[in-house]
């Protein structure tokens, strides 16, 4: 009987060997060879993992230079004095666009082909468009190189990075999409201040020279992604995942056309289109709100006051997909609407009395505040909607800055009929205030019957005594 059980075990062992398709030493077994090799298996893993998630973090800073559009225009604009800046901010509108189309896209192919091909497209793209548009000559250059070309790649890598390394970590959907979306947001401040540096607003042509350098890092990256991401295959995330503490499956797993019919997309996607809007009026008049409020400050002073609206969007992304893990959406939307109603507060406060350092903190909070809020979309829709269609169902929200980019465009027009930004933080704190009372009524896919069928046993209960 002993020899029996010894060759019984020996026999799954190398079934086991058989499956990792690693060696393990022949000195370790029955059980504690089976340990070894779990063991192992987990660290193979989460070393893959770690290797995609830190592509994906690379992918996202490099893409998020779109962003920095703002400085890359100044040196753009000295270039060429005669370009004025509503048609200098087209391509950027442009950017925008095409960003949303590239999403929108990328779900759709990411689903049936995996990252690969849409990053290879990506590759093509993103070099090409800058490489374009730092030829520009006139403004329809800088319109099909950076404004279709990159908005459509950075549309590419975005969903693909997104979705690869949501798909690698689905016992932390908030973490790890918060950690990409904080590379995203900090891009623009750091590429900035590089971009700034390297090229400065002197009339000279050192810009050209610099979109060429971020195509070309662009591109190693995208080629090292091409080289790396995958979706996992049926059964390879073994991690014991799902019994993480705070773990929850997916409320209900829906293809994009089941998702439209519900009622909790629809009212989340207004939910998320009226916060861009006030995200994209704080970033976009941020400047102008600061030289009016501290009339008597430097230039630098400004500059460094509203560059902490990057730093903190930076923290609140890491934040909030720790929150969203431990506390679920209820906790994220609780966090992102009590801040950003604080920072408008604060702002209003800060025109009617002149103190300056109140505006810093309503700077400060309400960067923390679309930080968050910008980090809310990926870990919610998988937790929502399921992973089987997520690359298309996620793909689906960015497509609000389809109209929402024209936020910024509404506050300029408020500024020339009153001549002053306080109405731009008015705006913005009417389109905050909405997003409260739409909170109220969002619930996770088949909440309301669970909390419905409560309340009946509750009632069968009481009407039972």
């Amino acid at each position: 009987m002993y020899i029996d059980k010894n060759k019984e075990e020996d026999e799954k062992n190398h079934e086991l060997n058989h499956e990792l398709s690693y060696e393990v030493p022949a000195c370790l077994p029955g059980e504690l060879g089976q340990r070894e090799r779990r063991k192992r298996r987990e660290i193979m893993k989460k070393t893959n993992r770690v290797i995609i998630l830190t592509v994906g973090l690379m992918i996202m800073f490099l893409s998020g230079t779109v962003y920095a559009w703002s400085i890359i225009s100044r040196s753009i604009s000295a270039t060429f004095p005669s370009w004025n800046a509503q048609t200098l901010s087209m391509t950027f509108t442009l950017t925008m666009m095409f960003y949303a189309l590239g999403g929108l896209v990328s779900g759709f192919i990411l689903k049936k082909t995996g990252p690969r091909p849409v990053l290879t497209a990506a590759a093509l793209l993103y070099p090409s468009g800058m490489v374009i548009a730092s030829f520009a000559q006139s403004p329809v250059l800088l319109y099909l190189g950076f404004g279709a070309m990159c908005g459509l790649a950075t549309g590419l890598c975005y969903n693909s990075a997104v979705s690869t390394v949501s798909a690698w970590f689905p016992d932390m959907q908030g973490a790890a999409s918060s950690s990409l979306l904080a590379a995203y947001g900090l891009s623009s401040f750091i590429s900035g201040k590089l971009f700034a540096a390297f090229a400065p607003a002197d009339g000279g042509r050192a810009w050209a020279m610099g979109l060429r350098l971020l195509a070309v890092l662009l591109l190693a990256a995208i080629m090292t992604g091409i080289a790396v991401f995958r979706f996992p295959k049926d059964g390879e995330l073994t991690v014991d995942a799902s019994q993480k503490k705070g773990h929850r499956e997916p409320a209900s797993d829906l293809s994009p056309s089941q998702m439209l019919r519900t009622s909790s997309f629809w009212l989340y996607y207004v939910w998320v289109a009226l916060l861009t809007g006030a995200g994209l009026i704080l970033v976009g008049q941020a400047s102008g709100i600061a030289e009016e409020v501290g009339r008597n400050l430097s230039g630098n002073t400004i500059a460094t006051v509203v560059g902490m609206i990057s730093i903190m969007n930076a923290i609140g992304r890491i934040c909030n997909g720790t929150v969203f893990d431990r506390y679920g959406y209820h906790g994220t939307m609780t966090m992102v609407l009590s801040t950003f109603t604080f920072s408008a507060i604060t702002m209003l406060l800060a025109y009617q009395t002149g103190f300056f350092p109140l505006l810093v903190i309503g700077f400060m909070t309400g960067g923390f505040a679309y930080g968050a809020f910008c980090s809310t979309s990926p870990a919610l829709m998988a937790d929502f909607y399921g992973r089987t269609w997520y690359s298309i169902n996620f793909s689906i929200i960015p497509t609000n800055t389809l109209f929402t980019s024209f936020a910024t465009v509404i506050a300029g027009r408020l500024y020339d009929i009153t001549n002053s930004f306080y109405s731009s933080i008015l705006l913005l704190f009417a389109f905050v205030i909405v997003s409260v009372f739409l909170a109220f009524v969002i619930k996770r896919p088949g909440e309301h019957k669970v909390t419905e069928r409560h309340h009946f046993r509750h009632h069968r209960v009481q009407m039972a005594h």
